[in-house]
């Protein structure tokens, strides 16, 4: 198996941008018509998070989402086997870099919120010329992809610590070393132990604390990162944008900070819905009333 996604993905870097933008439509549209699992997730996530948008609207922004997560199988391999210099061409715009080079600049580590939107993957290949970087990951569910998406990553300069306690600690010490720390912060917990439920889209969402345990190890500065797609004639270029959070996110109060967290992610998306991973189960462990179980939106009926 591991042989296999790797053929393929070399396969797949010999498609030109322009093509795989059209081709991940054509998926896109498939997925729909034989509502996939992928689809039918995404429906869910989206007619819970945008119900003042018509059924119209919320089935294009289904398939355009589908589209944006298509692409990220192309991507993926051109991450791979591309080279990095030949990325870095595609990047169009950078958006508050002063705000990354100030906090960096402080040599007190920074802590970079990287949520599941657009290519956030793009990210590490602009910061790994320029800053130390320790990353968080979940090992993905196909094995085969996990030597793959660790080659990649540390290809353009991370040190990857997968979500075990000891890859936390090491996670800690680079935070303490001064390095750039990238947390996904819209994974959802293993546990409710790991995370507390705060508002995303007006829905409850099991959000987690592991950026507040991180602020305690010592003071890094929080800043949000997305990198925006671009598609058009000329294949996808990429934007990339660095910010503050909301200012509660350093609030000693667990829920005050997961609802900054949260609001801070919905800014973001909120700017082109149609990048973000809704095909992730983002509202599954939310506690349900006590002594109940959660309830999970995405059981098939």
């Amino acid at each position: 198996m591991k042989y296999f996604v790797s053929g393929l993905l070399r396969l797949l870097n010999f498609v030109p941008d322009r093509l795989a933008i059209r081709l991940s439509l054509v998926i896109a549209r498939l997925l729909v018509f034989l509502n996939a699992d992928i689809a039918r997730i995404s429906r869910i996530n989206i007619d819970r998070c945008f119900p003042e948008l018509t059924t119209i609207e919320r089935q294009r922004l289904m398939i355009d989402s589908l589209q944006h997560a298509a692409l990220l199988v192309f991507e993926f391999a051109y991450l791979q086997y591309r080279p990095l210099d030949e990325l870095l061409e595609k990047i169009s715009g950078v958006e508050g870099e002063e705000l990354l080079q100030a906090a960096w600049d402080r040599s007190e580590g920074v802590l970079l919120l990287m949520p599941h939107f657009g290519c956030w993957e793009f990210l590490s290949v602009y910061l790994g010329r320029r800053y130390r970087i320790s990353a968080l990951y979940d090992p993905p569910n196909v094995a085969a992809l996990d030597e793959s998406m660790t080659n990649m990553r540390q290809r353009q300069g991370a040190v990857m610590h997968s979500t075990t306690p000891s890859g936390l600690r090491g996670l800690m010490r680079g935070l303490k070393a001064g390095d750039l720390l990238v947390v996904l912060p819209d994974q959802v917990p293993d546990s409710q132990a790991g995370g507390i439920a705060a508002p995303f889209f007006h829905s409850d969402a099991l959000t987690m604390l592991l950026g507040k345990r991180l602020m305690k190890v010592c003071a890094p500065q929080v800043l949000l990162a997305s990198a925006w797609r671009k598609l058009g004639s000329h294949g996808i270029e990429y934007k990339l944008s660095f910010e503050k959070p909301a200012a509660e996110i350093y609030s000693s109060d667990d829920r005050a900070h997961a609802v900054a967290v949260n609001l801070s992610i919905e800014k973001i998306v909120r700017r082109d819905p149609a990048q973000y991973q809704w095909s992730y189960k983002r509202f599954r462990r939310v506690p349900a009333s006590e002594g109940d179980p959660p309830v999970d939106p995405y059981r098939r009926q």
